[in-house]
C-alpha cells in the first residue's frame, strides 16, 4: 500500500529534530499576525502545506503517522533524531559529560545510540562491537537516505532556514 508522499514527509519533518526545533523557535520569536507570515514563508521554503503546517505551529497538534506499521528505514530515521534530541538536551545540562564527550558532534553519536538502541541482545562483546560498526555504517546511510529523498532539513540547515523565513 502505497502511503502519499507529502503525508509520510511532513510526519518525519514533525518529529525530527530540526523540524521541532523551528516551530519553537517561530513559536518563541513571533505571535499571531508576524507568526503566521513566518508559517506561510516556511511552508514555501520546504514546500509543505499551508494549512498543514499552520496547524502544526498554532495547535501544536502532531500528524499522525500514515503508515500502521511503520517501515524499518523511516524507524531508523526517526530513532537517530529521537537520539539527536536527547544528546543535545543533555549537552545543555550543566551537570552532563556530554558536552566534553562529545564537544562539536552530535550526529555520529547520535548513529551509535541508534544502532546501540536497535541492537537484539548478543552476549559475546566482540559479536557486540562488531554489529555495532556494521549498524552504524548502515544507519549513516539510511539517515542521509531518508532525508535526500523527503527533502528533509538536518540541523546543518536549520539555521540557514530561518534566516530566510526571518
Amino acid at each position: 500500500m502505497v502511503k502519499n508522499y507529502e503525508s509520510v514527509r511532513f510526519f518525519l519533518f514533525a518529529n525530527s529534530y530540526s523540524g521541532k526545533i523551528i516551530v519553537s523557535l517561530l513559536r518563541e520569536r513571533y505571535q499571531n499576525k508576524k507568526l503566521l507570515k513566518r508559517a506561510k514563508r516556511l511552508s514555501q521554503v520546504l514546500d509543505f502545506s499551508y494549512e498543514q503546517l499552520r496547524s502544526f505551529i498554532l495547535r501544536q497538534s502532531e500528524p499522525t503517522c500514515p503508515y500502521q506499521r511503520v517501515p524499518s528505514d523511516l524507524r531508523i530515521y526517526l530513532e537517530i533524531e529521537k537520539e539527536l534530541a536527547k544528546l543535545i538536551e543533555e549537552k545543555l545540562d550543566e551537570y552532563s559529560t556530554a558536552k566534553e564527550d562529545y564537544q562539536r558532534k552530535l550526529l555520529s553519536p547520535a548513529f551509535e545510540r541508534a544502532a546501540g538502541n536497535l541492537i537484539q541482545d548478543l552476549d559475546d562483546d566482540r559479536k557486540f562491537q562488531e554489529a555495532l560498526e556494521l549498524r552504524i555504517q548502515k544507519y549513516a546511510y539510511v539517515y542521509y537516505k531518508i532525508a535526500y529523498k523527503y527533502k528533509l532539513p538536518t540541523m546543518r540547515v536549520v539555521p540557514f532556514i530561518l534566516r530566510i523565513i526571518s
